[in-house]
């Protein structure tokens, strides 16, 4: 387990024009394929101006985070950036899976440049989704006084405070599915096709980002006393063992030199691995065979249903909630497994509505 890679000291001197130089750069690979998009669309080079305006929303965000940089003083002094290995492997898992969706979707015709684009939107709920998920599980914690926190002498809603963790997967992927629906709807494109394109990549993401979990000590499984050698001691750095050592049973859960956690089942790694067995279920079986549209998307539904429900069966971070003697998240993966059944039957349906439609016509 390694939490953080190492840490990036910026020198003050440094850290408004790096700032800047970052925003530019990014404005410009926006622009930049949103000159790709277009120029494809209308058949004509489009410019530069009406590219970043097209784009005026990633514009407006940017600026955005930069002006509250700055409002915060954290542009005027050294700043220090550590690399933590969750981000990193959630950055791998981001970009491997739009470079493999982008590449599945101009096999089958669809508009590659559009599931870029659509992965910028579905990364943003994402990230909203996972947060309000875990509040509404652990809502206690953000009400009365624990609902604000103190950041530079500002009082900040804690449900903005994001470095402290707290997104859950499920809840990310609920608002991933909405946000791509409506974006895939708004441009008239249909949804189980580009699901299809792109659900291995989800699974290949949550991949590396349950590798990020277990390098942070997060989603940590329950202490077992069983002679297993792949169980894992979490030391002092990680949540997992800060967690632990909150507890009022913390005797109970830490080592007795107190240096690490007693030994837990590395659930992070049991779904990690479960994922990248999916992926290559999906890619190389399920895929290939696949005899109607969201017929990839829902055997994942429910494939990682089951996956998750037997996971949980190892979890020990009872702070995700417990309701009725199962896990939030198991009680979610039976409303994913049903979602998935039902998209299943409405895919055969409409693949027998049109094969018999097909027989009629050439009768």
């Amino acid at each position: 387990m390694l939490p953080v890679l190492f840490t990036l000291t910026i020198p003050a001197g440094l850290v408004a024009p790096l700032a800047a130089l970052t925003l530019v750069a990014v404005a410009a690979l926006r622009a930049w394929a949103f000159r790709r998009r277009l120029a494809a669309e209308r058949g004509e080079v489009v410019g530069w101006g009406a590219a970043l305006w097209d784009d005026r929303s990633t514009l407006a965000l940017l600026a955005g985070a930069l002006g509250a940089a700055w409002w915060l003083d954290l542009l005027d002094g050294p700043l220090a950036l550590p690399l933590h290995t969750y981000g990193l492997m959630i950055a791998v898992g981001f970009v491997t899976g739009v470079a493999l969706a982008q590449r599945e979707a101009r096999r089958r015709g669809l508009d590659a440049e559009r599931v870029g684009d659509l992965a910028f939107y579905v990364l943003l709920a994402a990230l909203v989704g996972s947060r309000l998920y875990f509040m509404a599980v652990n809502w206690r914690d953000y009400v009365g006084e624990g609902a604000f926190l103190s950041f530079h002498g500002l009082r900040l809603p804690h449900a903005v405070a994001l470095w402290e963790g707290g997104l859950v997967f499920y809840g990310g992927f609920i608002a991933a599915v909405v946000a791509a629906f409506v974006y895939l709807r708004r441009h008239r494109m249909r949804f189980l096709p580009y699901a299809d394109a792109l659900i291995p990549s989800v699974a290949l993401g949550h991949f590396f980002g349950r590798l990020g979990c277990f390098a942070a000590g997060c989603c940590w499984g329950s202490v077992s006393h069983a002679h297993l050698p792949w169980l894992t001691r979490f030391p002092a750095d990680s949540l997992a063992y800060q967690t632990f050592a909150g507890r009022p049973e913390a005797a109970d859960l830490l080592a007795p030199d107190r240096l690490t956690t007693l030994p837990v089942h590395p659930t992070q790694l049991y779904e990690a691995f479960g994922e990248l067995a999916l992926f290559a279920v999906l890619v190389l079986w399920v895929r290939p065979r696949r005899r109607f549209d969201g017929q990839v998307l829902a055997t994942w539904l429910m494939a990682y249903a089951v996956l998750r429900t037997v996971v949980e069966m190892f979890r020990g971070d009872v702070e995700r909630g417990v309701v009725a003697g199962l896990g939030v998240g198991q009680w979610t993966s039976l409303l994913i497994f049903a979602a998935g059944a039902a998209v299943w039957a409405l895919g055969r349906r409409r693949r027998t509505h049109a094969d018999e439609a097909r027989a009629a016509l050439v009768a």
